[in-house]
């Protein structure tokens, strides 16, 4: 799948470029950008940030590294789980970036109790993630292709609500926005809850 993610996405991508802009531009600081994936958020960030990637497929993280040319951007070959452990990589953030993420990952309530710890007490977690449709028909559709849309998608899991997930770790929107591209989308700008 990964040899044709690029492609596969392209079309998609054209939409999601004007949302990624909007919560990239934002950052500041230090960043963590969670499944980096292919690199595509990297031309993005401003210039006087500091962006830690971390993408744990070794395909999507070749991918990515043939777009890495700045020097602001710093991109490594593991999971989150790993991060913590990382010499080279901080454990306090100003920005968490989980773009196209919480879908793959295995524990997405652990990953989120991860953002929740990592995150600086005034930082922000940036979200763009699709999700499961609460609308009977399709929602219905999208757990019956689930058990095969997940292997040949790389993990991909189209029936999480990630919104939910992350709210009810300990985030709540500063900014969110739902919408329809085919499927479902979440896009917010979150903090810790007080």
């Amino acid at each position: 799948m990964t040899a044709f993610y690029d492609p596969f996405m392209a079309s998609l991508e054209k939409v999601l470029i004007r949302h990624r802009t909007d919560l990239l531009s934002q950052t500041k600081g230090i960043v963590l950008e969670v499944g980096a994936g292919t690199g595509v958020n990297f031309e993005l960030y401003p210039e006087d940030v500091t962006v830690y990637a971390v993408e744990p497929s070794t395909p999507m993280y070749k991918k990515a590294l043939k777009k890495l040319n700045r020097p602001n951007i710093h991109l490594f070959n593991i999971g989150l789980e790993e991060v913590e452990n990382y010499p080279e990589i901080p454990k306090e953030f100003d920005f968490i970036a989980s773009m196209l993420v919480l879908c793959t990952i295995a524990d997405p309530e652990k990953a989120a109790k991860t953002y929740y710890k990592m995150l600086k007490p005034t930082g922000k977690l940036l979200v763009l993630e699709h999700i499961h449709s609460e609308g009977k028909l399709y929602g219905t559709f999208q757990k019956m292709v689930n058990p095969v849309w997940r292997p040949f998608a790389d993990g991909c899991n189209l029936t999480r609500r990630q919104d939910k997930i992350l709210k009810r770790n300990g985030f709540k929107p500063l900014k969110e926005e739902y919408f329809t591209l085919g499927t479902d989308w979440y896009k917010a700008v979150m903090t810790k809850k007080s």
